[in-house]
């Protein structure tokens, strides 16, 4: 089975330099509103993610896990400010995959949440099969579950990058359960 793991559409606050508050609406683009004509469309929460399945898809299925990495008390800061603020805590967040200095999550609890995702897309795969599932989702998510695939240390992701609606096609065997990566897709190749 595949899914088709899309970054979302950019948020104000991606362009802008600051940290998530996780209520920012998706900056309208074209290239999302190719729509999924047989494809199983699930979201994670955070409505950037829920207002690009919504441009390719009329209804879609929210899976709690696909949701972004709880930033804590740096939401909605700007990513320079807490850089100069915190140069310590900044430096051990972009290098430790186990650090939280801003109290939320960190990647590694990220990447203790996000395969019970997956691992529900299977299940429910199993009992209404489609074509093809896309998870719209955020690009550390992508990025944990890359690593994951590969087989690569959690500080990989820090090596990574994934743009706004760029996809990956993670395959997953539904007898095994082992998964394999696809290379990252500009967003006129996920439908």
């Amino acid at each position: 089975m595949d899914i088709i793991l899309l970054c979302h559409a950019a948020t104000r606050a991606m362009k802008t330099g600051r940290f998530p508050t996780g209520d920012e609406p998706a900056e309208y683009d074209a290239r999302a509103q190719v729509r999924a004509q047989t494809a199983r469309v699930i979201s994670g929460p955070a409505r950037v993610a829920r207002d690009t399945a919504g441009w390719i898809a009329r209804s879609y299925e929210i899976i709690q896990e696909f949701d972004d990495i709880d930033y804590g008390r740096w939401r909605g800061q700007s990513i320079r400010e807490v850089g100069e603020r915190e140069q310590e805590n900044m430096a051990a967040w972009l290098t430790d995959p186990h650090a939280r200095p801003h109290g939320g999550e960190s990647i590694a609890m990220l990447a203790a949440r996000v395969p019970e995702g997956i691992a529900r897309i299977v299940r429910i795969q199993n009992v209404v099969p489609r074509d093809r599932c896309i998870v719209v989702t955020h690009a550390i998510v992508v990025k944990v579950l890359v690593a994951l695939a590969i087989g690569k240390p959690l500080s990989s992701v820090y090596a990574m990058n994934f743009a706004p609606l760029s996809s990956s096609v993670l395959s997953v065997e539904p007898e095994t359960g082992a998964w394999t990566v696809g290379l990252p897709q500009t967003a006129d190749r996920t439908s």
